[in-house]
């Protein structure tokens, strides 16, 4: 199924035995363009913390509560690794740790980022699609400068990522951009096995399908 990672942050998140922490992030390689963590924050007697919680224990989120169910109890997400333990290449650099081979970074630090084609500026990152069967990224959502515009780029025309320059390039002109598609979050994309059709949040954007009569 695809969903927006935008629209889960802040989320609650729903374990077996109640509900335990908030979505603070996700995690993303900029290689592979696969998500490996969520971004858990969490409340104990020792005060809160970030944990690390990989995304293949996620349900389906549920728009209207805005939670996101976890099948772990509220004991696991808090003994989670800590967010120290494989931090974004941003904090990584600021507390002087650069671990080899890294290429992690945080989709909160991207999001507003500069993305420039092979001449000239096009937008700024809005969000991330991400199919959730194997947690890689689909799509990456840009805002079209001074046109109102969303469109959906795909993850390979990517070529590099600067984290103090916050910009990205890709491998578009800009006329092969303004030729995108518009991109509306609330398109019925999702199909179900019971036919209804579900937009990129996860919400219902149509009255479920009667099944044919035999």
């Amino acid at each position: 199924m695809l969903r927006s990672l935008y629209v889960m942050l802040d989320y609650h998140l729903e374990a077996t035995d109640g509900v335990q922490g908030t979505v603070q992030d996700f995690l993303f390689d900029d290689e592979t363009w696969v998500v490996h963590y969520l971004v858990a924050e969490t409340a104990s007697a020792l005060g809160k913390r970030r944990v690390l919680i990989l995304p293949f224990v996620l349900g389906q989120p549920d728009w209207e509560k805005k939670r996101l169910p976890i099948q772990l109890n509220c004991q696991q997400i808090r003994t989670s690794p800590p967010l120290e333990a494989d931090m974004p290449i941003s904090q990584q650099r600021e507390t002087g740790i650069k671990q080899p081979g890294s290429h992690l970074r945080s989709l909160r630090e991207v999001f507003g980022y500069s993305i420039h084609a092979t001449d000239g500026e096009i937008g700024t990152i809005e969000d991330f699609i991400i199919e959730d069967t194997l947690w890689g990224v689909h799509s990456v959502v840009v805002s079209l400068r001074h046109t109102g515009r969303s469109i959906l780029t795909p993850p390979e025309s990517f070529r590099s990522i600067s984290w103090r320059g916050k910009a990205a390039w890709v491998n578009l002109r800009l006329k092969d951009v303004q030729s995108f598609p518009d991109f509306d979050a609330r398109q019925p994309v999702n199909h179900l096995r019971d036919r209804s059709v579900y937009d990129y949040y996860g919400r219902p954007a149509t009255a479920p399908v009667a099944a044919p009569q035999p």
